[in-house]
């Protein structure tokens, strides 16, 4: 998997998202471009909306440390802007991240330390719990730090665009959610399952993948708590509702700073317990395939042209 993840995949990915929830698409733009990179009903998805999508996914499954904000950080591109608006807003988003960096910087731990486990075949799941532990509490502190960053964005939008931006971030939540369910099942495989990608990727035969399924049913009991999905939803609900309207204060939405924190610390755990029940099952050489991968997730870095 490519870890440039460039503008141009996450209009297309959203594309089949957005298409497949049923919201409708915003009117066209100033410029006369449309807004919404909706995909028309029963449309069937290229081989590149596959591989957009699927990269998508897998970006969501390792990157949760900006929680919503990352989201919107996302969702601010394509939405049919002037050019001046187009370079106010990356400046926007450079700030955004900048400001998410101690959160990515506790991520980045996680991933090298589960890097190593890997490639060791041995996962010190208390290690991890603790660094997902640094990854919430940084979290935390995200949605203060960004709130006058979001508000700038805001202010340079036109209704239509804001909408448009409304339900790009509502295209991530849901796959970000979807990405990072509890469960693992053979049917999870057909929507961006990680068991079945990683069949592929490491060659895994029908008794691994089995048995990899067995041990992460059982771990997941033990996970510290679950996703509250409702608290999400709210969160995302009145995020929309606010950034709408023509006065809008990002300091005013309250469950902010825990949703992001929430967001981040299920994913990193779930991350990391995905992998301590894909472990004992590997062969060294499939071991040190995957911690490769696991670096370059760690080691990725959004450029002007990326996010």
């Amino acid at each position: 998997m490519s870890m440039r993840w460039t503008l141009g995949l996450a209009p297309v990915a959203l594309a089949m998202m957005v298409g497949c929830s049923g919201n409708s698409a915003p009117a066209n733009s100033p410029g006369g471009s449309s807004t919404s990179d909706v995909a028309p009903a029963g449309t069937t998805p290229t081989d590149e909306q596959d591989e957009s999508m699927g990269d998508l996914v897998e970006h969501h499954q390792h990157h949760h440390h900006g929680g919503f904000a990352m989201f919107i950080a996302m969702s601010a591109e394509s939405l049919g802007t002037t050019p001046e608006q187009t370079a106010a807003i990356e400046k926007i988003r450079a700030d955004m991240h900048a400001k998410m960096m101690p959160a990515h910087d506790a991520e980045k731990k996680v991933l090298g330390i589960l890097a190593d486990d890997v490639a060791a075949g041995k996962i010190d799941q208390a290690q991890l719990d603790a660094a997902a532990s640094e990854v919430s509490k940084a979290a935390a502190g995200v949605h203060a730090a960004v709130a006058d960053a979001i508000n700038q964005l805001h202010s340079i939008l036109t209704p239509t665009q804001r909408a448009a931006l409304i339900t790009k971030v509502e295209a991530h939540f849901h796959v970000w959610h979807k990405a990072n369910s509890g469960d693992e099942s053979a049917e999870k495989d057909a929507r961006g399952g990680r068991v079945g990608k990683l069949a592929k990727e490491l060659n895994l035969s029908s008794d691994q993948v089995d048995k990899i399924r067995a041990n992460f049913k059982a771990s997941s009991g033990a996970a510290p708590a679950q996703f509250d999905a409702a608290e999400a939803e709210a969160h995302l609900k009145a995020f929309g509702t606010a950034f709408a309207s023509e006065t809008f204060d990002s300091k005013t939405l309250t469950t902010g700073t825990s949703v992001n924190s929430h967001v981040a610390s299920w994913g990193v755990t779930r991350m990391s317990r995905f992998y301590g029940a894909v472990v004992p099952v590997l062969t060294a050489e499939q071991r040190t395939k995957l911690a490769e991968s696991l670096r370059r997730h760690a080691n990725y870095k959004r450029t002007q042209n990326e996010t």
